[in-house]
């Protein structure tokens, strides 16, 4: 199984959990402060959001040969403690083994993985490789919006996944989602040591 097809293994956990966090957040209970950033496959690739946007620690995992972690608005996580209003969603990064052949997986593998077309809007550019599905979000973000993002990447000899489910006709849903992919693809770099060795 690809990295790729691993991923959608932890999806449904994952809105779980955020559904869950959601509920608690009008509760007077101890909760985990979301993480500003994660080191994954032992620190090769850091992963953080946006200004805005955090990682759930209940969902990082740091499993030998594969990581994954869930961002998500550090307002929501928090319970509205700490962090500004930020458009909603929920991305996950699976980071793993770039594989054999290190070949970036396109568009289209990435779309017949999910078992669907890709809509207009994604291609490959700067060694990033997105896909605007149809179908299949809203079963991973509840109330969410059908549409979602992949994207794929190489770093530090690793394949980095990431998928975006936003809300129902939500910006992130549509031709924004392209453009918050590589915003999150540009602060992993940034941040990871092959990057900061340069800087």
């Amino acid at each position: 199984m690809s990295i790729t097809g691993k991923s959608h293994i932890l999806l449904s956990r994952c809105g779980a959990a955020l559904l869950a966090l959601a509920a608690l957040a009008a509760c007077e209970v101890t909760r985990r402060p979301p993480l500003q950033q994660a080191a994954l496959e032992n620190g090769a690739v850091i992963v953080a959001g946006p200004a805005g946007y955090c990682i759930d620690p209940v969902t990082l995992d740091r499993s030998a040969g594969r990581g994954f972690v869930v961002l998500a608005s550090c307002q929501n996580l928090s319970g509205g403690e700490t962090g500004g209003i930020v458009d909603p969603m929920m991305l996950t990064v699976t980071v793993g083994s770039a594989g054999p052949s290190g070949a970036l997986p396109s568009p289209e593998v990435m779309a017949a993985e999910a078992g669907q077309s890709p809509i207009a809007g994604g291609g490959v550019r700067d060694g990033l490789s997105l896909v605007h599905l149809a179908a299949g979000g809203n079963r991973v973000l509840p109330e969410g919006d059908p549409r979602y993002w992949r994207g794929a990447f190489r770093l530090n000899g690793r394949l980095v996944v990431m998928a975006l489910y936003a809300p129902q006709d939500g910006a992130l849903a549509g031709g924004d989602g392209a453009e918050m992919l590589r915003a999150v693809r540009a602060r992993i770099t940034a941040l990871s040591p092959e990057a900061a060795a340069q800087r």
